[in-house]
C-alpha cells in the first residue's frame, strides 16, 4: 500500500546552501496532521516551500498520491499540485477586500463536487465575519492569519501547508481556534503539514511530529513517544520539559543517583550494568511528600494555573523539576525544604 504523500532522502536548499540533510518521512493516510518543530531559521519554512514546487531539489523525491511531484529529473509546476501553502506573514492581496481574497480560493474550488467544508461555515468557525468588507491594512495580524487560513482551506488542496498558522492568533483565542482547525481538517479529511515553534500546539494538532535540529530531522514519531521517549539528548535539550542527571545503572531494572538513591523503572534502552549514564527526569516522574526524609531547597516556583512547576536545588547542585496540583495543601516557598516521596519509580526510563 502506497503512502498518501512520501519525502525520501531530500535535501532541502535555499540560496545554494543546504538548510535541512537527507529528510525522509511520509503520511501514511489522506486527513492525517502532521507536525514539523524546530527553533527559528532552522529550515522549516523552506521545506514546506520544497514541496510546494517553489524550491527544486536535486537529491531525493517527493511524492504525493503515488505521483513524483519532486526529484532530480522530475519538477511539476506549483499550480499544478493541488498544493496550498499559506504562510507565517500576511500573504493577502493588500488591493482586495479580505471576502474578495477568500472567494479568490473558492473559485480554485468550484469545479470541484464533492464540497467539503463551505466558504460560510470556515467564515464561521474562524470568527471573520466582521472583517470580511475590509482591507487587509485594516485588519490585526492575527485577523490577517485567519483570513488567509479560510482561503486555503476553501480550496480543499490535497495537501496544506501552514507555516506557524496561529503565532500572531492571541493567546486567550487560541486554544479554541486550535481545536475548531483540528476539526475541520479532520472533518474534511485535508492532509496538512503544519510548521511551528510552540510544542503543545504541534502535541494537540499533529498525529505525528517531527524534530528538525541541526540540519537534521532528528526524531519523527507520535508526540506521547516525543515527549516521554525522546531519542537524543538534543531533542531533550529542546523540548526543555525536563532535567538529565547523572546515574549508574545498578541492575536491569534499576540505577542509582547520589542525591536521589534508588529508582526503579522500565529501561526504554538496554545498558549493561554499571554504565554510567544521564538520566532523563521530567516534571511528572517525580511526586511530592511532606513526610518524605528526602528533601531538597525549592529554588523556584512556576504557577501554571492547573499546576505548580517546582525547581530543586540538590546538594551535587543538579535542578530538577517537579509537578504539583496547584490545590496541594502545602505550598512551598523560595529556600524552603521540599520532599520527593519514596521509593522512586519511573514508568519510562531514558537514559543517554
Amino acid at each position: 500500500m502506497n503512502n498518501f504523500f512520501e519525502l525520501k532522502n531530500v535535501d532541502f536548499n535555499v540560496g545554494g546552501k543546504t538548510k535541512v540533510k537527507n529528510v525522509s518521512f511520509s503520511i501514511e493516510n489522506e486527513g492525517d496532521i502532521i507536525c514539523l518543530l524546530g527553533p527559528s531559521g532552522v529550515g522549516k519554512t523552506t521545506i514546506l516551500r520544497t514541496i510546494a514546487g517553489l524550491q527544486k531539489i536535486n537529491k531525493g523525491s517527493i511524492k504525493l498520491k503515488g505521483k513524483t511531484l519532486s526529484s532530480e529529473k522530475t519538477i511539476v509546476e506549483p499550480e499544478n499540485r493541488n498544493i496550498s501553502l499559506a504562510f507565517q506573514e500576511n500573504s493577502l492581496f493588500p488591493h482586495y477586500t479580505i471576502k474578495k481574497n477568500i472567494s479568490l480560493g473558492a473559485e480554485r474550488n468550484k469545479s470541484k463536487k464533492d464540497q467539503k467544508v463551505s466558504l460560510e461555515d470556515l467564515i464561521n468557525i474562524l470568527d471573520i465575519n466582521k472583517i470580511l468588507d475590509k482591507f487587509p491594512h485594516e485588519i490585526s495580524a492575527g485577523e490577517a492569519q485567519r483570513a488567509s487560513l479560510a482561503r486555503s482551506l476553501v480550496t480543499q488542496p490535497d495537501l496544506l501547508l501552514l507555516d506557524e498558522p496561529l503565532s500572531n492568533v492571541d493567546q486567550s483565542f487560541k486554544e479554541e481556534i486550535q481545536e475548531k482547525l483540528k476539526k475541520i481538517l479532520k472533518n474534511s479529511k485535508i492532509t496538512t503539514i503544519i510548521v511551528t515553534h510552540d510544542s503543545y500546539e504541534a502535541f494537540y494538532l499533529g498525529s505525528k511530529c517531527g524534530i528538525i535540529l541541526n540540519q537534521e530531522l532528528k526524531q519523527f514519531d507520535d508526540p506521547y513517544k516525543v515527549y516521554h521517549l525522546p531519542n537524543s539528548i538534543e531533542v531533550v535539550n529542546f523540548l526543555n520539559r525536563g532535567t538529565l542527571i547523572p546515574a549508574e545503572v545498578t541492575s536491569p531494572k534499576s540505577l542509582e543517583n547520589k542525591d536521589l538513591g534508588t529508582i526503579t523503572g522500565n529501561f526504554i534502552k538496554h545498558f549493561p550494568i554499571g554504565s554510567k549514564v544521564k538520566l532523563l527526569v521530567q516534571p511528572e516522574d517525580l511526586h511530592h511528600d511532606d513526610k518524605s526524609n528526602l528533601k531538597f531547597e525549592v529554588v523556584d516556583r512556576k504557577f501554571r494555573g492547573t499546576n505548580f512547576i517546582y525547581t530543586l536545588k540538590t546538594p551535587s547542585n543538579s535542578l530538577i523539576p517537579v509537578f504539583v496540583h496547584s490545590h496541594h495543601i502545602h505550598q512551598h516557598e523560595v529556600d524552603e525544604k521540599f520532599g520527593i516521596k519514596r521509593p522512586i519509580h519511573i514508568d519510562h526510563i531514558v537514559c543517554f
